[in-house]
């Protein structure tokens, strides 16, 4: 794929956008490059391992197995049945529905040899669409176990067993934890009030609807499926256990420390991290992100968050770059050098060190989600990668602009060869660059077609710029298995 006007160079109105317009000196709280013979390009030298098709399959197989194991299990231990086919296949139904519930908390629970082939956001889409197919098949469930035996009083009556009670209150707190989960933003539900009241709903889901099953599932009659059926929730307990507890006491443990705060642009600020004496930073690959946990003064909420990780794995230290967006990201400015901060990471397939093939990137982000980009570009500069990249960045106003002068200096050493297009929605009218959103028309005016399969397009920006960009890209020819865009929230 050739990009129109490709050039290491920039021409003079793309130069300069990216030249600071404000009374701040050029450099002045700007990384700068670093200079190849000054990065570790040790950290790096291939692609990171661990992620490949192959291992995916596994994880996928072993995914299936363990859900439908209860009915493997079934038949070898039960000799008879007087149930109907109608309630049978009901039966059938909850036992994986259960087995699929209790695999979601391993699922959740951020476990990286799981997500390590997918990454963190295509498993929490996955950890999503299995609970709905959970609420399913239990809905299945109770329909046609009342439809085959006749019993239609157990949908009804309010005169039923205590067991028959606690399956209906597990079912009522999957459907409300399907729905808060699905419609969350547009019920306007807080995402620290929604991720509590999910976590609630979720034990009160496993702890009912298992005791439900003992009671009252004859399929579990036999010893051996009550000792598996009990060794399934034991399990789910020492992961959720791990998960909620152990994780984070050792992250606290080993807590980092706020070495540097610096405001990048209004409401826009860049935290550094350094590990506790004697440890290294994690490894991790530039684009990928981390949870945070910042701990600090008391008055200061204590609330764990994902943010991309802004710098790079060739220079020293973590960084990630926040804005104030919301009731906790409001008091970031208010972190001080001295604080202590939990990571966990890192997270996440966002970075070109995953798909080496592809020889030609285009960035695409709103604002904030720049921060990926910037890892990677540094990364880039800093190991001379040979890649042609072409950043496409919309912001509303110029003052959001950050790093700008650092961006202008990587455009000029031609590490990589790169070439920025900045686009305002409420420019000034003095402003040079592109007008507007980023478009299907904004993106084609850059890009040469036919595109060559070894591009890759990487997005990040809000949702609905999310679906518009990456819909424009597949309207190009981008082939979907050529696009890149991560969430990462559950």
């Amino acid at each position: 794929m050739a990009l129109r006007g490709f050039q290491v160079t920039p021409p003079d109105d793309v130069e300069d956008t990216l030249r600071p317009r404000s009374k701040e000196k050029a450099g002045d709280r700007v990384a700068l490059p670093m200079a190849r013979d000054q990065a570790d390009t040790t950290l790096y030298p291939k692609p990171p391992e661990g992620g490949g098709v192959r291992g995916g399959h596994l994880r996928i197989l072993l995914y299936l197995f363990l859900a439908v194991f209860a009915l493997v299990m079934l038949p070898l231990v039960r000799r008879h049945t007087d149930d109907g086919l109608l309630q049978q296949i009901g039966k059938n139904c909850a036992l994986v529905a259960f087995s699929i519930l209790t695999l979601q908390v391993a699922l959740a629970a951020r476990i990286k040899w799981i997500e390590r082939p997918f990454g963190l956001d295509m498993t929490f889409r996955f950890h999503k669409a299995a609970a709905l197919l959970a609420l399913g098949l239990l809905l299945l469930h109770v329909t046609l176990v009342s439809w085959g035996s006749g019993h239609w009083y157990l949908l009804t009556s309010l005169h039923v067993r205590w067991a028959v009670w606690l399956g209906r209150l597990a079912l009522l707190a999957l459907a409300t934890t399907v729905v808060i989960s699905f419609w969350r933003r547009k019920l306007d539900i807080e995402f620290e009030s929604w991720r509590y009241l999910h976590n609630i709903l979720a034990v009160a889901v496993l702890s009912f609807g298992f005791v439900h099953s003992f009671v009252l599932g004859g399929d579990l009659n036999s010893p051996a499926m009550r000792i598996y059926w009990a060794a399934v929730l034991f399990s789910t307990a020492l992961i959720y256990l791990f998960h909620k507890a152990v994780r984070p006491t050792r992250l606290r443990r080993h807590a980092y420390t706020v070495t540097d705060i610096r405001q990048e642009a209004p409401g826009i600020w860049t935290i550094h991290l350094t590990p506790p004496a004697g440890q290294d930073v994690y490894a991790y690959s530039p684009g990928q992100f981390h949870y945070v946990t910042f701990r600090r003064s008391k008055e200061l909420p204590v609330e764990e968050h994902p943010w991309s990780i802004s710098s790079t794995p060739t220079r020293p230290g973590l960084a990630s770059t926040i804005k104030e967006m919301g009731d906790f990201t409001s008091t970031i400015g208010k972190t001080k050098v001295g604080d202590k901060a939990d990571i966990d990471g890192p997270y996440g397939r966002f970075s070109y060190l995953f798909y080496p093939e592809e020889d030609v990137l285009v960035f695409i982000c709103g604002g904030i989600g720049i921060t990926p980009f910037l890892a990677m570009l540094r990364h880039m500069h800093d190991t001379g990668a040979r890649k042609k990249v072409l950043l496409l960045w919309s912001n509303r106003k110029e003052q959001d602009i950050l790093a700008r002068e650092e961006i202008r200096q990587i455009v000029q050493s031609g590490r990589p060869q790169l070439k920025v297009v900045l686009f305002l929605t409420k420019p000034s009218e003095g402003w040079q660059g592109e007008r507007g959103r980023i478009s299907k028309e904004a993106i084609a005016k850059y890009l040469e077609l036919p595109i060559r399969r070894t591009v890759g397009a990487y997005v990040c920006c809000s949702p609905p710029m999310a679906r518009d960009v990456i819909g424009a890209l597949r309207d190009l020819g981008v082939p979907a298995e050529r696009i890149h865009d991560e969430g990462f929230s559950l």
